[in-house]
């Protein structure tokens, strides 16, 4: 990522450990031969209120129980340690153990563990109010006013819309279909855009690769994150497109735990999106917007060459961040510029630019 979500953003980050739990006790009775508590009295006193008349959740919790009681004891203590590592929030994204998933379980109790879970995430998190806002739009609203720009971070290309429009649908970042007793919980469901939830992560595992290598990833509030290096490309080096060649583009991600910036890389991919629909597409037009700003009098009066106007063009006119992919642009013109002053090299890519701002 880009950069992290606020954790003020989880401030109503309740219903999903709400239900866990209750789940969590029923659970130890029945294994331990207890009577079993009643709804309401089973719900956690500060949400009981909120919760008690919610007969959707309570009639889906007795279907569970029913079927948990009639499971094999191997499989009820498997599933007791499924959840309670699938609900492991965030310390799951980091470390290093076995997170089960779901369908290692009969097909009967993953159905009933499946319904559940959708229906907070799809109906629950929608319809609890809390200061006059459902818990979705609370968190929502959270995080849409505290990013930069608005851009979503998991790829700093697409854009979040503003609350009250039609909603990007959320993201089960672990996937529900894997890990359901996540499936209500905020901090896996951090918004993206429609192009990285729906066209690259779809239901991509975050913690396992295809060849069932546990792995790490992310945390959307609380890193790490990384910077976009293009110092390794080579200039001239890449295919030619629009008479222009391009550079052969090497994107680095800059800062530790590269291993988490791979799995980014592998789920979102960032690096194949960078390449082919930002820096291929507009390299040429990035050029010739340079060439159009240095060709005018009053710039090209106030330097010596082209190579001293680089400054003022990054920190005036792209001014890095995240507005139109500002973040990608400052990296092309350094490395443009660290080209000009190449010992071999340099006046290969001066000579270069000159034709682009005599054709101005």
């Amino acid at each position: 990522m880009l950069f992290t979500y606020s954790p003020n953003a989880l401030a109503e980050n309740w219903l999903n450990s709400a239900i866990v739990s209750i789940l969590n006790e029923g659970m130890t009775n029945i294994l331990s031969g207890q009577r079993m508590v009643s709804w309401p009295r089973n719900i956690p006193l500060e949400y009981r209120e909120l919760l008690r008349n919610r007969r959707g959740i309570r009639d889906r919790l007795t279907v569970f129980w029913r079927e948990y009681a009639n499971l094999e004891r191997q499989h009820q203590e498997a599933l007791l340690v499924a959840m309670r590592e699938q609900t492991s929030l965030p310390e799951v994204f980091s470390n290093d153990a076995v997170c089960p998933k779901i369908d290692t379980f009969p097909d009967v109790i993953r159905v009933i563990i499946d319904d559940l879970f959708r229906f907070l995430f799809e109906k629950q998190l929608n319809s609890i109010i809390v200061r006059e806002k459902s818990l979705r739009d609370l968190h929502y609203e959270s995080i849409y006013f505290s990013v930069p720009s608005h851009v979503c971070p998991f790829c700093g290309l697409g854009h979040l819309r503003a609350p009250g429009a039609p909603r990007h649908a959320l993201d089960h970042y672990m996937p529900i279909s894997k890990y359901p007793f996540a499936g209500a919980d905020l901090r896996n469901l951090p918004p993206m855009c429609s192009e990285c939830n729906s066209d690259f992560k779809k239901d991509t595992d975050i913690l396992i690769d295809e060849h069932e290598s546990r792995l790490h990833c992310i945390d959307p509030y609380n890193g790490p994150v990384f910077n976009i290096s293009l110092a390794e490309s080579i200039p001239f080096a890449g295919r030619i497109e629009r008479a222009i060649r391009l550079p052969q583009w090497i994107i680095g991600f800059v800062g530790d735990s590269q291993d988490y910036a791979e799995n980014w890389d592998r789920v979102f991919k960032i690096r194949e999106r960078y390449e082919r629909d930002v820096l291929n597409a507009n390299f040429r037009s990035w050029l010739e917007h340079f060439a159009v700003w240095y060709s005018n009098p009053r710039t090209r009066n106030a330097y010596d060459d082209i190579i001293d106007s680089f400054s003022e063009y990054i920190d005036s006119v792209i001014q890095d961040g995240f507005t139109d992919k500002a973040f990608l642009k400052v990296e092309v013109f350094n490395l443009i510029r660290n080209e000009c002053v190449h010992p071999e090299r340099g006046e290969d890519m001066i000579a270069f630019l000159q034709l682009l701002i005599d054709n101005v």
